[in-house]
């Protein structure tokens, strides 16, 4: 007996995904119990297993692997039913979401996010600021403003420029401390950017993966860094350790999934977004 229910086919998707039972559940919004439950059902409708089982992880068999690239190709044909959903009507109205890195939501867009939502009071807007990737394909958004060098080509939309970083310091930081106590503050302990840095044999002092706390730290004077040039030129107390223009490090886009380009609230968003980063990109690029 075939399996027919899309519920079934996300499931054994789910499970390949994630690997344990406990994960999967957390996926869906079930107990791992209701998992193990479901799957034995499903497999017993077919004529060999779908998965085996090393301890607590689950691996696909062979013939699951099938049954997974089925469930895939149901999965793609599930997004691109929502889509045509989210992107019927011809209003501006509705629900309409909008993924954003938190650093340019809070340092470029808030403002403009405002007075979208002024100008459209039917538009149902929910703002996602997150530093993770959307998938537009999946329906994770219906805009995104991304940071990335190359985003995937069938995506509707266009780069605004690039974005660039300098390094920085709190204008007291050098004449505070002493060259063997000065410190970098960095995402990791392998920054490659510091050799190229003025400063290249100060030793990483914070490792901070936070975009924003290692502004704030970079702000408050506890160490050197990088920072993107619109979140630090504004700044006040900070200044820029030398002359050298900025540094590119990738590009910024307002994007959007072909299905719903033609809406006319997801128009308008674009429209909105494009032209307020477009009048900053002298502070974006600089």
């Amino acid at each position: 007996m075939r399996m027919r229910d899309w519920d079934d086919h996300r499931l054994v998707l789910t499970l390949h995904r994630q690997g344990t039972l406990r994960a999967s559940g957390d996926a869906l919004g079930v107990t791992h119990t209701t998992i193990a439950r479901r799957l034995a059902a499903i497999e017993a409708k077919e004529p060999t297993p779908l998965f085996t089982r090393l301890g607590r992880a689950y691996q696909a068999t062979e013939y699951g692997l099938e049954r997974v690239a089925v469930a895939k190709q149901m999965e793609a044909l599930d997004h691109a039913a929502t889509r045509l959903q989210r992107r019927s009507g011809d209003t501006l109205s509705g629900p309409l979401s909008l993924s954003i890195p938190q650093a340019v939501l809070q340092y470029l867009l808030l403002r403009d996010i405002g007075d979208f939502a002024q100008r459209y009071p039917h538009i149902e807007l929910t703002i996602v600021g997150t530093d993770q990737l959307a998938d537009l394909d999946r329906g994770d958004a219906d805009v995104v403003i991304r940071g990335q060098a190359n985003p995937p080509g069938h995506l509707v939309g266009r780069k605004i420029c690039d974005v660039t970083t300098h390094h920085y310091a709190h204008r007291d930081y050098l004449d505070t401390t002493r060259p063997e106590d000065r410190k970098w503050i960095a995402a990791d302990k392998q920054s490659d950017w510091i050799a190229d840095s003025p400063f290249p044999d100060c030793p990483v002092g914070i490792i901070m993966p936070d975009i924003q706390s290692r502004f704030l730290a970079l702000a408050s004077g506890q160490g050197l860094s990088r920072a993107a040039c619109f979140m630090a030129e504004p700044h006040p107390d900070l200044v820029r350790l030398d002359s050298r223009p900025g540094m590119p490090l990738y590009g910024l886009w307002v994007l959007t999934h072909p299905d719903l380009k033609a809406s006319p609230k997801v128009k308008a968003l674009m429209r909105a977004m494009t032209d307020a980063l477009s009048r900053q990109k002298a502070l974006i690029a600089a």
